[in-house]
C-alpha cells in the first residue's frame, strides 16, 4: 500500500493506524521506513493511533482527541512532558508512573451514541471537572508558543 501511495508523489499522507495488525518486528521497520521516506521526500505526514509509543516516536507534533474533539495541541515534548488537559494526562499516565482510572460511562459503542452534550467533551468522566465544564464549552487556550488546550482551567 505504501509503494501505491508513493507512486503517485504526494507532499501528504494520511496514514491511519498503518501497522495494527503488524508483527512488533514488522512494524518496527515499516515505522522507520516511514520515518526514512517522510525526511528524505519531505513528506508531511498525518499518522493516527492508538500507540501511543509509536505516536512518540513518530510525530513531531501531537493533536489528542476526544469523542472527536481536539483537547490539546503541541509538539511531542509538549504533549509527553508537560500534559494540561486531563484526558491527555489520564492517556499519557499508564506510559510514564501510573495508570489513572476514569469514572463515568463508556458502555457505549460509538462516539455518536453518546447524546448531544453541551459543555467540554470530557466533564462527565474529569476528576478535576467544575459546574462551568457541564455548561460552557472551553476554547481552545495557549498555553505556550504551540502548545494548545481545551479545558476551563488551562
Amino acid at each position: 500500500m505504501l509503494a501505491r501511495v508513493l507512486a503517485l508523489n504526494p507532499d501528504f499522507i494520511v496514514a491511519d493506524e498503518p501497522t495494527s495488525s503488524l508483527d512488533v518486528s514488522v512494524q518496527a521497520q515499516i515505522l522507520n521506513l516511514i520515518q526514512d521516506l517522510k525526511r528524505e521526500l519531505h513528506l508531511t505526514l498525518l499518522f493516527i493511533s492508538h500507540d501511543l509509543e509509536v505516536v512518540r516516536h513518530m510525530s513531531d507534533r501531537i493533536a489528542v482527541m476526544y469523542r472527536g474533539k481536539i483537547v490539546e495541541i503541541g509538539n511531542t515534548n509538549d504533549i509527553f512532558g508537560y500534559e494540561r488537559h486531563p484526558y491527555t494526562n489520564t492517556l499519557i499516565s499508564p506510559v510514564s508512573v501510573g495508570a489513572i482510572i476514569l469514572d463515568g460511562d463508556m458502555n457505549m459503542k460509538n462516539a455518536s451514541d453518546y447524546p448531544c452534550l453541551s459543555g467540554c467533551v470530557f466533564y462527565q468522566r474529569c476528576p478535576f471537572a467544575a459546574e462551568i465544564c457541564s455548561k460552557k464549552e472551553p476554547g481552545m487556550i495557549e498555553l505556550e508558543k504551540g502548545h494548545w488546550v481545551a479545558c476551563h482551567f488551562g
